[in-house]
């Protein structure tokens, strides 16, 4: 049995469980046990991503020559996607696709051999047409969130934000200017074989290598750079005039933003906090790696903090978790989930007001979340604002009073921010 095709089906088979909740967690640590090559990476990553991504079309195409598809075991049904995915999205010759899936059918469900076998020819017959049809039309949505989206951007910017979500993400890394400057960074790599391109940003690098490669390499392990996404990144860069004296990242994770925010602060400190001691750890391993000396982990939950820190800090960030709509290109398994809104954006609004409490007069509040949900955005902060609106004053964000990232227009993740000073 295929090696790659046999963990792929084990993904499906716990990820369509629900044993799963982050899908790139689960091939990382099958690459990682498996030994795979970087060309295996690739490939394995690449379809799994797609199966996910384009369940909702894959599903409809066998469901045309499957009348009885929910009645064929799980286990069949994911053989199935396997089969159909590799012939939409990657350049496998037909004949070997259709014989590869029908000899793992042959060992995990035998009496399923035949009927795979000729769904998967006859799909291998009109492969032009569907690959088509999936470049013209792009990721299909969820309908809330596709009327959500038109109303906000309009159809033809929706069209290409569908196109563009269908596409694999790109790889970034932050350049960590405390130890080696952009083009020496970029220099030692071409030394080595690897391709790396300038973005909107300087010292935001885009990277022509898979993960699992780009963390392997020693400039990594030295402390050069930290994989960063772009929409991250440019986040951190709206709110640079803010960073100065006292910042509190309320809900740091493992530091991806606060290590962003590190390299524009002089002469203060960063309080980086999360609830989660696994993570603070981390936290505080990348710091001694990255040569960061003004930030200081803190085991904190952002809804319940110390006094002592109330009115102290110059700016608060709050990365809120969300439901990540505006990470669909690197995380589709949100699509195979219903993220509960009225529950994460209660939290985002209780985060937001126990985070006010720690910033002092004439400081700044900054809100931001991976998600594009009217939920978790505009009412959110239109809730805030109309309990607050005496105390604080909207400030821009370049020329806006709020900003949105969307995935199409830098090849990144989604975001949305905006930000408060404190009268």
């Amino acid at each position: 049995m295929d090696y790659r095709r046999r963990d792929a089906l084990q993904v499906l088979n716990q990820l369509y469980l629900g044993h799963i909740s982050f899908l790139d967690a689960e091939y990382s640590r099958r690459i990682k046990k498996g030994n795979y090559t970087e060309k295996d990476r690739s490939w394995l990553v690449s379809l799994l991503r797609n199966i996910v991504k384009h369940h909702s079309f894959i599903d409809k195409v066998l469901k045309e020559y499957l009348p009885r598809w929910e009645k064929l075991p799980p286990e069949v049904q994911n053989l199935l996607r396997i089969g159909v995915g590799e012939l939409f999205f990657h350049s496998s010759p037909s004949f070997a696709v259709v014989n590869e899936v029908v000899e793992i059918t042959k060992e995990v469900e035998k009496e399923f051999t035949s009927l795979v076998n000729a769904v998967l020819r006859k799909i291998a017959e009109k492969r032009d047409y569907y690959s088509f049809i999936l470049k013209e039309e792009g990721i299909e949505l969820p309908p809330f969130l596709e009327e959500e989206w038109r109303n906000w951007i309009g159809e033809e910017e929706l069209r290409a934000l569908k196109k563009s979500l269908s596409l694999s993400p790109c790889l970034y890394v932050r350049v960590n200017t405390l130890k080696i400057k952009e083009d020496e960074l970029r220099a030692k790599w071409r030394e080595g074989g690897i391709e790396s391109s300038t973005t909107v940003l300087s010292q935001a690098l885009k990277v022509d290598i898979d993960y699992s490669t780009l963390i392997s390499l020693p400039e990594y392990q030295e402390g050069l750079f930290y994989p960063q996404d772009l929409g991250s990144q440019l986040v951190v860069e709206a709110i640079s005039p803010f960073i100065q004296g006292r910042v509190i990242d309320v809900c740091a994770g493992v530091g991806g933003k606060t290590f962003n925010l590190a390299q524009y602060l002089s002469g203060g400190e960063i309080l980086a906090w999360d609830k989660k001691e696994d993570k603070i750890n981390t936290l505080s391993k990348f710091l001694s790696w990255f040569n960061i000396d003004n930030v200081r982990p803190m085991v904190v939950d952002a809804l319940h903090p110390p006094r002592e820190f109330f009115s102290t800090a110059d700016l608060v960030v709050v990365d809120a978790p969300c439901s990540g709509w505006g990470t669909i290109r690197r995380n589709p398994e949100i699509l195979l989930k219903s993220p509960d809104l009225k529950k994460i954006s209660h939290h985002q609004f209780s985060l937001l007001l126990s985070a006010s409490s720690l910033v002092k007069r004439g400081g700044i509040m900054v809100y931001c979340v991976c998600s594009l949900t009217e939920e978790e955005t505009k009412e959110v902060i239109e809730k805030w604002e109309a309990q607050k609106d005496k105390e604080w004053e909207k400030v821009n964000l370049g020329r806006e009073k709020e900003m949105t990232i969307w995935p199409h227009q830098f090849n990144c993740d989604g975001f949305f921010v905006a930000a408060w000073r404190k009268k």
